[in-house]
Protein backbone atom coordinates (compact mmCIF):
# COMPACT_ATOMS: atom_id res chain seq x y z
CA UNK A 1 0.00 0.00 0.00
CA UNK A 2 1.34 3.68 -0.56
CA UNK A 3 2.90 5.41 1.89
CA UNK A 4 0.58 8.37 1.55
CA UNK A 5 -2.42 5.72 2.11
CA UNK A 6 -2.51 4.53 6.02
CA UNK A 7 -2.88 0.93 6.74
CA UNK A 8 -6.41 -0.23 5.90
CA UNK A 9 -7.54 -4.03 5.57
CA UNK A 10 -8.32 -5.36 1.89
CA UNK A 11 -12.01 -5.45 1.35
CA UNK A 12 -10.91 -9.72 0.03
CA UNK A 13 -9.37 -10.44 3.56
CA UNK A 14 -10.99 -12.99 5.58
CA UNK A 15 -13.44 -13.53 2.33
CA UNK A 16 -14.92 -17.21 2.44
CA UNK A 17 -13.65 -17.24 6.52
CA UNK A 18 -17.37 -16.35 7.74
CA UNK A 19 -20.49 -15.60 5.69
CA UNK A 20 -20.03 -12.56 3.15
CA UNK A 21 -22.74 -9.81 3.22
CA UNK A 22 -23.56 -7.20 1.20
CA UNK A 23 -22.66 -3.92 2.89
CA UNK A 24 -20.22 -0.69 2.87
CA UNK A 25 -17.35 -0.36 4.92
CA UNK A 26 -15.80 2.67 6.65
CA UNK A 27 -11.73 2.61 6.66
CA UNK A 28 -11.75 1.65 10.40
CA UNK A 29 -13.97 -1.45 9.65
CA UNK A 30 -17.39 -0.64 10.70
CA UNK A 31 -20.24 -2.29 8.68
CA UNK A 32 -23.31 -0.70 7.46
CA UNK A 33 -25.64 -3.35 5.66
CA UNK A 34 -27.28 -2.92 2.42
CA UNK A 35 -30.64 -2.10 3.70
CA UNK A 36 -29.51 0.83 6.09
CA UNK A 37 -26.62 1.81 3.20
CA UNK A 38 -29.57 2.16 0.91
CA UNK A 39 -31.36 4.69 3.28
CA UNK A 40 -28.47 6.55 3.95
CA UNK A 41 -27.88 7.24 0.53
CA UNK A 42 -31.95 7.97 -0.37
CA UNK A 43 -32.00 10.20 2.54
CA UNK A 44 -28.43 11.85 2.14
CA UNK A 45 -29.41 12.51 -1.26
CA UNK A 46 -32.41 14.06 -0.17
CA UNK A 47 -30.66 16.63 1.75
CA UNK A 48 -28.21 17.54 -0.10
CA UNK A 49 -31.79 18.34 -2.91
CA UNK A 50 -33.38 20.50 -0.10
CA UNK A 51 -30.27 23.10 -0.47
CA UNK A 52 -30.11 23.54 -3.92
CA UNK A 53 -34.25 23.96 -3.40
CA UNK A 54 -33.49 26.21 -1.59
CA UNK A 55 -31.02 27.75 -4.14
CA UNK A 56 -33.43 27.88 -6.73
CA UNK A 57 -35.97 29.29 -4.03
CA UNK A 58 -33.43 32.40 -4.35
CA UNK A 59 -32.98 32.41 -8.11
CA UNK A 60 -37.12 32.29 -8.83
CA UNK A 61 -38.67 33.77 -5.74
CA UNK A 62 -42.37 33.45 -6.95
CA UNK A 63 -43.69 30.04 -5.87
CA UNK A 64 -46.29 30.03 -8.34
CA UNK A 65 -43.71 30.78 -11.67
CA UNK A 66 -40.89 28.57 -9.81
CA UNK A 67 -43.61 25.65 -9.50
CA UNK A 68 -44.72 26.28 -12.84
CA UNK A 69 -40.78 25.98 -14.29
CA UNK A 70 -40.01 22.52 -12.67
CA UNK A 71 -43.26 21.29 -13.98
CA UNK A 72 -42.82 22.59 -17.57
CA UNK A 73 -39.09 20.80 -17.66
CA UNK A 74 -39.76 17.96 -15.63
CA UNK A 75 -43.29 17.38 -18.14
CA UNK A 76 -40.97 17.99 -21.38
CA UNK A 77 -37.96 16.33 -20.96
CA UNK A 78 -39.84 13.01 -19.81
CA UNK A 79 -42.26 13.09 -22.28
CA UNK A 80 -39.47 13.36 -24.73
CA UNK A 81 -37.91 10.68 -22.94
CA UNK A 82 -41.02 8.19 -23.64
CA UNK A 83 -40.83 9.04 -27.32
CA UNK A 84 -37.12 9.19 -27.61
CA UNK A 85 -34.85 7.00 -29.43
CA UNK A 86 -36.14 4.15 -27.45
CA UNK A 87 -39.46 4.09 -28.36
CA UNK A 88 -40.70 3.39 -25.20
CA UNK A 89 -39.75 0.00 -25.40
CA UNK A 90 -37.54 -0.15 -22.76
CA UNK A 91 -40.18 0.64 -20.88
CA UNK A 92 -42.75 -1.29 -22.20
CA UNK A 93 -40.13 -4.10 -20.88
CA UNK A 94 -39.64 -2.89 -17.27
CA UNK A 95 -42.81 -2.45 -16.68
CA UNK A 96 -44.48 -5.43 -18.25
CA UNK A 97 -47.14 -3.24 -20.40
CA UNK A 98 -48.57 -5.94 -22.14
CA UNK A 99 -49.99 -5.36 -25.89
CA UNK A 100 -53.46 -5.14 -24.95
CA UNK A 101 -53.29 -2.14 -22.36
CA UNK A 102 -54.29 1.36 -22.91
CA UNK A 103 -54.63 4.75 -22.59
CA UNK A 104 -52.72 6.87 -20.24
CA UNK A 105 -52.80 4.34 -16.56
CA UNK A 106 -49.94 3.04 -17.70
CA UNK A 107 -47.82 6.48 -15.76
CA UNK A 108 -49.01 4.54 -12.79
CA UNK A 109 -47.20 1.79 -13.93
CA UNK A 110 -44.20 3.47 -14.05
CA UNK A 111 -44.90 5.51 -11.33
CA UNK A 112 -45.41 2.35 -8.97
CA UNK A 113 -42.08 0.47 -9.69
CA UNK A 114 -40.20 4.66 -9.16
CA UNK A 115 -41.72 4.79 -5.89
CA UNK A 116 -40.76 1.11 -4.64
CA UNK A 117 -37.20 1.58 -5.96
CA UNK A 118 -36.42 4.76 -4.24
CA UNK A 119 -37.89 3.19 -1.08
CA UNK A 120 -41.25 5.49 -0.97
CA UNK A 121 -43.25 2.37 0.10
CA UNK A 122 -47.42 2.29 0.42
CA UNK A 123 -49.64 0.79 -2.00
CA UNK A 124 -52.18 1.14 -5.06
CA UNK A 125 -55.18 1.81 -3.95
CA UNK A 126 -57.00 1.41 -7.29
CA UNK A 127 -55.74 0.76 -10.78
CA UNK A 128 -58.45 0.46 -13.47
CA UNK A 129 -58.96 2.00 -17.14
CA UNK A 130 -60.68 5.39 -15.44
CA UNK A 131 -58.77 5.87 -12.22
CA UNK A 132 -55.45 4.80 -10.42
CA UNK A 133 -54.71 5.59 -6.45
CA UNK A 134 -51.33 5.30 -4.86
CA UNK A 135 -50.87 5.74 -1.25
CA UNK A 136 -47.40 6.53 0.02
CA UNK A 137 -46.00 6.13 3.64
CA UNK A 138 -43.11 6.77 3.27
CA UNK A 139 -40.77 9.21 1.57
CA UNK A 140 -37.54 10.31 1.99
CA UNK A 141 -38.04 14.07 -0.21
CA UNK A 142 -40.72 15.08 1.91
CA UNK A 143 -38.28 17.62 3.03
CA UNK A 144 -37.25 19.02 -0.49
CA UNK A 145 -40.39 21.21 -0.73
CA UNK A 146 -43.95 21.24 -1.94
CA UNK A 147 -42.48 22.85 -5.60
CA UNK A 148 -40.51 19.22 -6.26
CA UNK A 149 -43.95 16.96 -5.37
CA UNK A 150 -45.82 19.28 -7.69
CA UNK A 151 -43.27 18.28 -10.36
CA UNK A 152 -43.02 14.33 -9.92
CA UNK A 153 -46.97 14.79 -10.79
CA UNK A 154 -46.17 16.11 -14.08
CA UNK A 155 -43.34 13.79 -14.80
CA UNK A 156 -45.86 11.04 -14.36
CA UNK A 157 -47.89 12.86 -16.30
CA UNK A 158 -45.54 13.08 -19.39
CA UNK A 159 -45.07 8.66 -19.06
CA UNK A 160 -48.55 8.33 -19.28
CA UNK A 161 -49.23 10.74 -22.37
CA UNK A 162 -45.96 9.68 -23.95
CA UNK A 163 -46.47 6.11 -23.27
CA UNK A 164 -49.85 6.05 -24.64
CA UNK A 165 -48.95 7.21 -28.18
CA UNK A 166 -47.52 3.34 -28.44
CA UNK A 167 -50.60 1.81 -27.24
CA UNK A 168 -53.87 1.49 -28.75
CA UNK A 169 -56.54 4.36 -28.42
CA UNK A 170 -57.52 4.94 -24.88
CA UNK A 171 -58.56 6.99 -22.22
CA UNK A 172 -56.26 9.84 -21.23
CA UNK A 173 -55.53 10.73 -17.65
CA UNK A 174 -55.05 13.72 -15.37
CA UNK A 175 -52.19 13.09 -12.01
CA UNK A 176 -53.09 15.29 -9.27
CA UNK A 177 -51.21 14.81 -5.97
CA UNK A 178 -54.18 15.18 -3.84
CA UNK A 179 -51.99 15.11 -0.38
CA UNK A 180 -48.23 15.20 -0.08
CA UNK A 181 -46.06 14.54 2.62
CA UNK A 182 -43.81 17.55 1.91
CA UNK A 183 -46.75 19.42 2.49
CA UNK A 184 -47.45 18.21 5.79
CA UNK A 185 -50.10 15.32 5.13
CA UNK A 186 -49.30 11.91 6.70
CA UNK A 187 -49.62 10.04 3.45
CA UNK A 188 -48.43 11.27 -0.38
CA UNK A 189 -51.46 10.40 -2.67
CA UNK A 190 -51.69 10.74 -6.41
CA UNK A 191 -55.32 10.52 -7.83
CA UNK A 192 -55.05 9.92 -11.75
CA UNK A 193 -58.73 10.48 -13.77
CA UNK A 194 -60.05 10.13 -17.10
CA UNK A 195 -61.44 13.76 -17.55
CA UNK A 196 -64.19 11.68 -20.32
CA UNK A 197 -65.50 9.74 -17.34
CA UNK A 198 -64.94 12.79 -14.02
CA UNK A 199 -64.89 16.35 -15.78
CA UNK A 200 -62.74 18.76 -14.12
CA UNK A 201 -62.37 22.65 -15.48
CA UNK A 202 -58.66 23.13 -16.78
CA UNK A 203 -55.99 24.05 -14.45
CA UNK A 204 -52.38 25.44 -14.76
CA UNK A 205 -49.67 23.73 -15.08
CA UNK A 206 -48.46 23.75 -11.69
CA UNK A 207 -51.82 23.35 -10.23
CA UNK A 208 -51.16 19.57 -9.90
CA UNK A 209 -52.73 19.03 -6.25
CA UNK A 210 -55.97 19.26 -7.14
CA UNK A 211 -58.88 19.29 -6.86
CA UNK A 212 -60.22 15.70 -8.34
CA UNK A 213 -63.71 14.57 -9.25
CA UNK A 214 -63.26 11.20 -7.05
CA UNK A 215 -62.59 12.46 -3.49
CA UNK A 216 -65.32 10.09 -2.35
CA UNK A 217 -63.47 7.29 -3.72
CA UNK A 218 -60.37 7.69 -1.65
CA UNK A 219 -59.27 4.78 0.85
CA UNK A 220 -57.36 6.35 3.90
CA UNK A 221 -54.59 4.06 5.23
CA UNK A 222 -54.49 3.81 9.05
CA UNK A 223 -51.40 4.47 11.05
CA UNK A 224 -51.21 1.80 13.00
CA UNK A 225 -51.67 -0.43 8.77
CA UNK A 226 -48.93 1.65 7.32
CA UNK A 227 -45.69 -0.04 6.02
CA UNK A 228 -42.15 1.20 6.81
CA UNK A 229 -40.14 -0.85 4.24
CA UNK A 230 -40.34 -1.28 -0.05
CA UNK A 231 -41.84 -4.87 -1.34
CA UNK A 232 -38.47 -6.15 -1.47
CA UNK A 233 -37.54 -5.49 2.04
CA UNK A 234 -40.40 -7.06 3.64
CA UNK A 235 -40.98 -10.92 4.61
CA UNK A 236 -44.71 -10.76 3.90
CA UNK A 237 -43.93 -9.99 0.39
CA UNK A 238 -41.51 -12.44 -0.07
CA UNK A 239 -38.87 -9.89 -0.44
CA UNK A 240 -40.18 -9.27 -4.29
CA UNK A 241 -41.62 -6.20 -5.50
CA UNK A 242 -44.93 -6.58 -7.82
CA UNK A 243 -46.72 -4.73 -9.34
CA UNK A 244 -50.32 -4.41 -11.88
CA UNK A 245 -48.97 -6.36 -14.55
CA UNK A 246 -46.83 -8.87 -12.89
CA UNK A 247 -43.26 -7.32 -12.94
CA UNK A 248 -41.16 -9.02 -10.10
CA UNK A 249 -37.98 -7.47 -8.84
CA UNK A 250 -35.96 -7.94 -6.10
CA UNK A 251 -33.59 -5.36 -4.15
CA UNK A 252 -31.34 -5.12 -7.18
CA UNK A 253 -33.78 -2.71 -8.26
CA UNK A 254 -33.71 -0.17 -5.50
CA UNK A 255 -32.95 2.77 -7.34
CA UNK A 256 -31.54 5.60 -5.12
CA UNK A 257 -28.06 5.22 -6.26
CA UNK A 258 -29.46 6.56 -9.98
CA UNK A 259 -31.08 9.60 -9.33
CA UNK A 260 -32.36 12.34 -6.50
CA UNK A 261 -34.79 15.14 -6.63
CA UNK A 262 -31.70 17.52 -7.34
CA UNK A 263 -30.78 15.52 -10.05
CA UNK A 264 -33.94 14.42 -12.10
CA UNK A 265 -36.23 17.81 -11.79
CA UNK A 266 -34.19 21.20 -10.00
CA UNK A 267 -30.53 21.35 -11.52
CA UNK A 268 -32.30 20.60 -14.76
CA UNK A 269 -35.12 23.46 -14.31
CA UNK A 270 -31.97 25.74 -13.31
CA UNK A 271 -30.32 24.90 -17.01
CA UNK A 272 -33.52 25.26 -18.47
CA UNK A 273 -33.66 28.62 -17.12
CA UNK A 274 -30.40 29.56 -17.66
CA UNK A 275 -30.49 28.67 -21.54
CA UNK A 276 -34.06 31.02 -21.93
CA UNK A 277 -31.75 33.73 -20.05
CA UNK A 278 -34.33 33.49 -17.17
CA UNK A 279 -31.50 33.22 -14.78
CA UNK A 280 -27.55 34.44 -14.80
CA UNK A 281 -25.69 31.10 -15.07
CA UNK A 282 -23.06 32.62 -13.01
CA UNK A 283 -24.85 34.22 -10.30
CA UNK A 284 -26.80 30.99 -10.30
CA UNK A 285 -23.58 29.13 -9.73
CA UNK A 286 -22.48 31.51 -6.59
CA UNK A 287 -26.35 30.63 -5.01
CA UNK A 288 -25.71 26.95 -5.35
CA UNK A 289 -22.74 27.33 -3.93
CA UNK A 290 -23.40 29.73 -1.13
CA UNK A 291 -26.37 27.62 -0.19
CA UNK A 292 -24.63 24.32 -0.34
CA UNK A 293 -21.49 25.31 1.58
CA UNK A 294 -24.04 26.69 4.47
CA UNK A 295 -25.95 23.64 4.46
CA UNK A 296 -22.69 21.30 4.95
CA UNK A 297 -21.43 23.70 7.98
CA UNK A 298 -24.72 23.23 9.39
CA UNK A 299 -24.80 19.25 9.42
CA UNK A 300 -21.96 18.88 11.53
CA UNK A 301 -22.48 22.34 13.94
CA UNK A 302 -23.55 20.49 17.01
CA UNK A 303 -20.99 18.59 18.68
CA UNK A 304 -23.33 15.49 19.20
CA UNK A 305 -23.80 15.26 15.81
CA UNK A 306 -19.70 15.39 15.51
CA UNK A 307 -19.51 12.79 18.21
CA UNK A 308 -22.23 10.54 16.76
CA UNK A 309 -21.08 10.20 13.30
CA UNK A 310 -17.70 9.80 14.78
CA UNK A 311 -19.59 6.47 16.43
CA UNK A 312 -21.46 5.55 13.50
CA UNK A 313 -18.16 5.73 11.21
CA UNK A 314 -15.96 3.71 13.82
CA UNK A 315 -13.22 6.23 14.37
CA UNK A 316 -10.57 5.43 16.53
CA UNK A 317 -10.28 7.73 19.78
CA UNK A 318 -6.53 8.53 18.61
CA UNK A 319 -7.99 9.91 15.23
CA UNK A 320 -8.98 13.60 16.90
CA UNK A 321 -11.03 16.14 15.79
CA UNK A 322 -7.42 18.17 13.85
CA UNK A 323 -7.71 15.06 10.88
CA UNK A 324 -9.22 14.89 7.84
CA UNK A 325 -9.61 11.35 7.58
CA UNK A 326 -12.51 12.02 9.62
CA UNK A 327 -14.26 13.86 6.45
CA UNK A 328 -12.33 10.93 3.93
CA UNK A 329 -14.47 8.24 6.03
CA UNK A 330 -18.05 10.31 5.32
CA UNK A 331 -17.31 10.42 1.59
CA UNK A 332 -15.91 6.89 1.22
CA UNK A 333 -19.35 5.45 2.94
CA UNK A 334 -21.88 7.94 0.66
CA UNK A 335 -19.70 6.93 -2.31
CA UNK A 336 -19.72 3.30 -1.56
CA UNK A 337 -23.87 3.67 -0.83
CA UNK A 338 -24.30 5.15 -4.27
CA UNK A 339 -22.32 2.61 -5.88
CA UNK A 340 -19.32 5.37 -7.21
CA UNK A 341 -16.23 4.09 -7.63
CA UNK A 342 -13.38 5.93 -6.53
CA UNK A 343 -10.01 5.68 -5.95
CA UNK A 344 -7.36 6.48 -3.32
CA UNK A 345 -4.50 8.86 -3.54
CA UNK A 346 -4.15 9.79 -0.07
CA UNK A 347 -5.19 9.03 3.22
CA UNK A 348 -3.04 10.36 6.02
CA UNK A 349 -3.14 12.79 9.00
CA UNK A 350 -1.81 15.59 6.56
CA UNK A 351 -4.54 15.03 3.91
CA UNK A 352 -6.61 12.90 2.44
CA UNK A 353 -6.73 12.88 -2.08
CA UNK A 354 -10.09 10.85 -4.23
CA UNK A 355 -10.32 10.31 -7.71
CA UNK A 356 -13.81 9.72 -8.16
CA UNK A 357 -15.97 8.76 -11.04
CA UNK A 358 -17.89 11.76 -11.90
CA UNK A 359 -20.02 10.12 -14.29
CA UNK A 360 -21.58 7.58 -11.81
CA UNK A 361 -21.92 10.68 -9.26
CA UNK A 362 -23.95 13.56 -11.24
CA UNK A 363 -26.51 10.85 -12.70
CA UNK A 364 -26.22 12.83 -16.01
CA UNK A 365 -26.05 16.57 -14.21
CA UNK A 366 -22.71 18.26 -14.40
CA UNK A 367 -23.68 21.15 -11.63
CA UNK A 368 -24.36 17.89 -8.57
CA UNK A 369 -20.87 17.55 -8.45
CA UNK A 370 -19.71 21.35 -8.04
CA UNK A 371 -22.89 20.96 -5.35
CA UNK A 372 -21.06 18.35 -3.52
CA UNK A 373 -17.71 19.57 -3.56
CA UNK A 374 -19.29 23.06 -1.50
CA UNK A 375 -21.43 20.91 0.34
CA UNK A 376 -18.36 18.72 1.92
CA UNK A 377 -16.31 22.04 2.02
CA UNK A 378 -18.95 23.36 4.34
CA UNK A 379 -18.73 19.71 6.27
CA UNK A 380 -14.84 20.14 6.46
CA UNK A 381 -15.57 23.38 8.53
CA UNK A 382 -17.35 21.63 11.36
CA UNK A 383 -16.76 17.72 11.24
CA UNK A 384 -13.38 18.84 11.36
CA UNK A 385 -12.12 22.23 12.21
CA UNK A 386 -11.99 25.87 10.27
CA UNK A 387 -8.50 25.30 9.78
CA UNK A 388 -9.30 22.64 6.97
CA UNK A 389 -11.13 22.74 4.30
CA UNK A 390 -12.29 20.42 0.75
CA UNK A 391 -11.31 21.52 -2.56
CA UNK A 392 -11.34 20.00 -6.59
CA UNK A 393 -8.02 19.83 -7.90
CA UNK A 394 -8.45 19.40 -12.11
CA UNK A 395 -5.04 19.53 -12.91
CA UNK A 396 -3.88 16.28 -15.02
CA UNK A 397 -7.41 14.96 -14.32
CA UNK A 398 -9.49 13.42 -17.13
CA UNK A 399 -13.19 14.84 -17.47
CA UNK A 400 -14.74 11.66 -16.31
CA UNK A 401 -13.06 11.95 -12.85
CA UNK A 402 -13.55 14.64 -9.92
CA UNK A 403 -10.22 14.72 -8.07
CA UNK A 404 -10.91 16.36 -4.05
CA UNK A 405 -8.39 17.16 -1.72
CA UNK A 406 -8.83 17.54 2.12
CA UNK A 407 -6.04 19.31 3.66
CA UNK A 408 -5.16 22.34 5.97
CA UNK A 409 -5.79 25.82 3.90
CA UNK A 410 -5.61 29.36 4.99
CA UNK A 411 -8.13 31.30 2.78
CA UNK A 412 -8.49 34.59 3.39
CA UNK A 413 -11.26 35.17 1.27
CA UNK A 414 -13.23 32.03 2.13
Amino acid sequence: MSKLIDERLPQKIGKGMLPDYPAIKSPWERQIGFLAATHYAARYSAVVSSAIMQAYRILVSDYAERATYLCEDAYARLLALMKGPYDGKVFFDLNNIHPFCRGGFVGALIGGRGDEGQLMCGRSNDFGTYRAEKELDICDWDIIGSELCRATTMSLQANGDGLADFLRPGPSFEFNMVEAKGCGDRHCRIVAESRDKYPMPPREIWQSFGPVATADQIKYTPEEKCVKESMMFREECNYIFTNGTNVENDASAVMVTYVCGATLYILPTIDYLIKKGIIDEKFAAHVLKCVCEAAGKSAFGDAAAKEGHRLWLGVPREIGDDDGRVLGGHIEMFLQSMTVAYEIESFNKNEVVYVIDRVKLCSGQPRFADCLVSYWYGMAKTLINAQWALWEEPADTPDSKLRVKIAKKIDKFC
